[in-house]
């Protein structure tokens, strides 16, 4: 269960000193194959629900740098629905970029952009797309933030370590077993984070437990004529 988010300098730091290294290393390659790391743990649980208004030109709009995957989109308050790729290639107009499947608040997302059929009057006040999406969570200078999490934060670690070991191996600087001790510790933290991203908390634990007391059949059905079947179940403490 994630509970909150740590700077992507704390790995880093960390490398530093476990790996004892004294020369500079390409930050910007740490921070790359951090947010490989992040990626490759893949569980929901390292995103952030984030409200956003993103600028809309000529029916486009860019999507955020840390985006992840979009739960809602509306435009002056009206929710706009999905169109797909295929029926938009399907009715494209002659000499317009707006598909005519698209005439009633239709979007799509296209690389980067969100693109929908929306005309703007450039009189109008408002000329944004107000969006709600799962994104990585960043801080003030754009950098991933780390879920505060033991594994999570070894698992970057074991995973840099790899990437730094891989490229040593490709010239002949170490050993097989080097590189694949640094590629099973990375396994085994990968693995331990999706777990513990996925791990229930207290509350979720005891929802779980009353929902597998529902789920347990009458066994005693029978014998009482079913006359129990239409009350609610109790949860019985033995």
């Amino acid at each position: 269960m994630i509970h909150g988010y740590l700077s992507i300098n704390n790995v880093i730091s960390k490398l530093y000193r476990d790996l004892d290294i004294n020369e500079e290393i390409n930050e910007s390659h740490l921070i790359e194959w951090c947010a490989e790391a992040l990626d490759k743990i893949g569980s929901y649980a390292q995103y952030e629900e984030i409200k956003d208004c993103i600028k809309l030109e000529n029916g486009k709009a860019k999507l955020p740098v840390n985006f992840y995957k979009l739960k809602d989109i509306a435009y002056n308050n009206v929710p706009l629905s999905w169109a797909s790729l295929s029926l938009l290639s399907m009715y494209s107009c002659e000499g317009s970029n707006i598909p005519q499947c698209c005439t009633s608040n239709n979007f799509y997302i296209q690389g980067c952009y969100i693109i929908t059929d929306i005309e703007i009057d450039q009189s109008e006040s408002n000329q944004s797309l107000n969006i709600v999406y799962l994104g990585v969570p960043v801080d003030e200078n754009g950098y991933p933030l780390i879920p505060d999490d033991v594994y999570f934060m070894e698992a970057c670690a074991k995973y840099v370590t790899y990437m730094l070991d891989y490229r040593e191996w490709r010239k002949g600087n170490i050993a097989d077993k080097i590189i694949q001790k640094s590629e099973q510790d990375w396994l085994f933290y990968v693995n331990s984070a999706r777990g513990s991203a996925n791990m229930p908390d207290t509350a979720k634990l005891e929802g779980l437990k009353n929902l597998w007391v529902r789920l347990i059949p009458s066994i005693n059905g029978r014998s009482n004529n079913f006359r129990d079947t239409t009350n609610p179940e109790r949860l019985r403490r033995y």
